[in-house]
Formats: C-alpha cells, sequence, structure tokens
C-alpha cells in the first residue's frame, strides 16, 4: 500500500513536470510566434501608411545631410558661418552677380572679398548670376527680363553671354556656375531661348570642368516646357505667401510634394529648396494682394526680436509648422508675421529627403 502510493506519487510529478515542460515549450515557441506576427503586421501598416511622419525623425532630418545654401551680397555673414547650418555644406552658392546698364555682368567687392576669404573651405562653390539690373547711379530694376530678351535673343549674343558668365566664374576660381533667371513667368518665346541659352551653356561649362545650377520658381508653365540632362535643377518650394499676398506660410507639405510630381515629369538631376525666416504684414498701404498690407521680410532673429520687444506670443501652425504671432507696434499699428525655424525646415526637408532629392536652403542668416 505505502508502495503504491509512492508509485502514484512519482507518477504524479512527472505529469505535473511534463506539464510544466510543455507548458514552457509552448509559451516560448508560441511567444516567438506572436512576436513575429505581430512584427509582420506592424511592418505591413507602416508600409501601406508611408505617409505617417514620425516626428522624432522630423526633428533630425537634416542631421548630417549634405545640403547646399546661398550667402548674399546684401547680408554677408561670418566666414564661419557654415558651422552653425543644420546639415553637412555641400554646396554654397555666392549670390550674386549682377548686370550695370550696359548689360554686362558685375561682382560687388564685398561678395568678392567674402568669396576670397572662404574660397579654400570644404564645400563647393558657385557664383550665381541674376537678372538684376543696378545702374551706377544705385537704381536698380530687380529681375528684369529685358535684359534677357536681348542676352538670349540668338545664337552670337547668348554665346557672348555664355562666354561672360565661363570667364567669370574661371577668373575667380569657382567650382560651377547657377542661373537664377526669375520672372520669365508664360513667355514661350523667352523660355525657348532660355532651354537654349541652358543647353550651350552646360555645353561650354563641362569643357570647362564647372558644374551648372539652374533655378527655378515654382510658377513655371511645367506642361510647356522640356528640360535635358545635365544641369541640377533646383525648384524653390516657398513663395506661397508673400509681399503679394496676405499673412501664410512661405511653404508647407502639399505644395512641396506637388512641385515634387512636377519636377518628377524631367528626367534630369533635381535639388529643392526651402527658405529660412518669412514675412512681417503690417495694416496700411503696401503691396499686397488685397492692397492694405505693407511687407517685408524677416530673419528668424528678427522675429524672435519683436516677440520680445513686443512681448507677442507664438504659435506653432500645425500644417506647415511655421510659427506665426501678432503684435500692435508703437504707432498702434497690427502686424501679423510667420517665420520659419528650425523644426519647421526640419519638418518640411523630410518631405524631400524621404524622395531622396537634395535639400537647399536660402538662405544663410
Amino acid at each position: 500500500m505505502k508502495k503504491g502510493l509512492i508509485n502514484k506519487i512519482i507518477i504524479f510529478l512527472i505529469i505535473v513536470l511534463a506539464i510544466f515542460l510543455m507548458f514552457l515549450f509552448v509559451n516560448k515557441v508560441g511567444g516567438n510566434l506572436f512576436s513575429a506576427l505581430f512584427k509582420n503586421n506592424k511592418e505591413e501598416v507602416i508600409e501601406e501608411d508611408s505617409n505617417v511622419i514620425d516626428m522624432d525623425n522630423i526633428q533630425n532630418s537634416l542631421n548630417g545631410v549634405k545640403i547646399s545654401t546661398w550667402v548674399t551680397y546684401w547680408d554677408l555673414p561670418s566666414k564661419t558661418f557654415f558651422e552653425n547650418m543644420p546639415g553637412d555644406l555641400k554646396n554654397v552658392s555666392y549670390f550674386a552677380a549682377n548686370f550695370n546698364e550696359n548689360n554686362e555682368l558685375v561682382v560687388l567687392d564685398k561678395l568678392k572679398d567674402f568669396y576670397n576669404n572662404t574660397k579654400n573651405s570644404n564645400y563647393k562653390k558657385y557664383l550665381t548670376t541674376v537678372n538684376d539690373v543696378i545702374k551706377s547711379d544705385g537704381s536698380s530694376i530687380q529681375k528684369d527680363t529685358e535684359v534677357l530678351k536681348m542676352l538670349l535673343y540668338d545664337k552670337s549674343s547668348r554665346e557672348n553671354h555664355i562666354n561672360e558668365i565661363v570667364n567669370l566664374a574661371i577668373e575667380y576660381g569657382f567650382d560651377g556656375i547657377e542661373i537664377d533667371y526669375e520672372r520669365l513667368k508664360k513667355d514661350m518665346i523667352l523660355w525657348e531661348n532660355f532651354i537654349t541659352f541652358i543647353n550651350e551653356l552646360y555645353s561650354k561649362a563641362s569643357e570647362k570642368e564647372l558644374d551648372l545650377r539652374v533655378v527655378l520658381e515654382p510658377n513655371i508653365p511645367f506642361e510647356n516646357l522640356n528640360f535635358e540632362k545635365g544641369p541640377t535643377y533646383v525648384m524653390m518650394c516657398y513663395n506661397l505667401h508673400g509681399g503679394f499676398s496676405g499673412p501664410g506660410e512661405k511653404s508647407n507639405a502639399e505644395f512641396i510634394t506637388s512641385l515634387i510630381e512636377e519636377m518628377n515629369k524631367y528626367e534630369v538631376k533635381k535639388d529643392f529648396a526651402l527658405a529660412t525666416g518669412g514675412f512681417d504684414w503690417a495694416e496700411g498701404e503696401g503691396s499686397s494682394a488685397n492692397g492694405n498690407e505693407k511687407v517685408v521680410s524677416v530673419t528668424e532673429k528678427e522675429a524672435k526680436s519683436l516677440i520680445r520687444e513686443y512681448n507677442a506670443e507664438a504659435l506653432r501652425d500645425e500644417e506647415s509648422k511655421y510659427l506665426y504671432f501678432k503684435y500692435t507696434d508703437k504707432d498702434n499699428i497690427n502686424h501679423e508675421v510667420w517665420y520659419a525655424d528650425n523644426e519647421t525646415l526640419n519638418y518640411l526637408a523630410s518631405f524631400i529627403l524621404k524622395e531622396c532629392y537634395d535639400v537647399s536652403l536660402w538662405r544663410v542668416e
């Protein structure tokens, strides 16, 4: 009897041990299977909803990314400006060579001096040419298309203009040329001459081992243009709001995405530019679309100074991530300011980077 009881106890313990071991096995295998299934399901959800933005990644979108930027003759930074850039500098465009009243290209002395002080820096340096005319009396014409019509009219005039640009870049030792000719709008004759000019310039620049970038405005007639391979085409992903409109952001995700889609029609090298800073809209007679506001450009630093001076509260627009605030100045005039900070730029850049395109920033502040 005693022996039988012992046998029963042994059998019971064996059964308990077997159940315990089976439980451990099932739990281990089942747990791994569950984890694998969960992981696969999670990956499938992410793949299906690729437009969901990871805000943690956005905050650092430009970290370690090679970017391009501009320095301008009217607001030159320190020669160590690149140390404070949100990404690593790939290209810097020196803005700009203008035309004088004789339709000759001129680079202002202060831009030459800045270039000479930074020419040994470890990034590619481009000389930007713009269709601004600065006269000897100090007056100027911004984005003058009349000078373009004269210089791009026929093969001979284009050749002379191309030689002047290339020789100027070689004289100062630039690595490349950037063309920023604006306000062509829907003048298709001018566009035809411009595209021919770009193709001829690219051929000449390549002979001299100079790179070529071509800046494009967001309102160009995409459907009627045919850009050829060779240059890098830089699309301006800003000017959604400005001196021509009421208050608002310079850019947003929808605007950027639409421009990427338009540029994807061309099998060319592409770059997409964002803008720092913003605008201050003041009530009163001005040049905006509704005719009752005066608009001035502001840097991020200037916007923050206004916030401190007038004890204003800046809010962040959820759609664009731009900051905006209102204040009343000392003359009792109401203002509304919209501007970008690093969070804004990182957020907007994420839509460009996820398409594997390069980013440019207008401009160094």
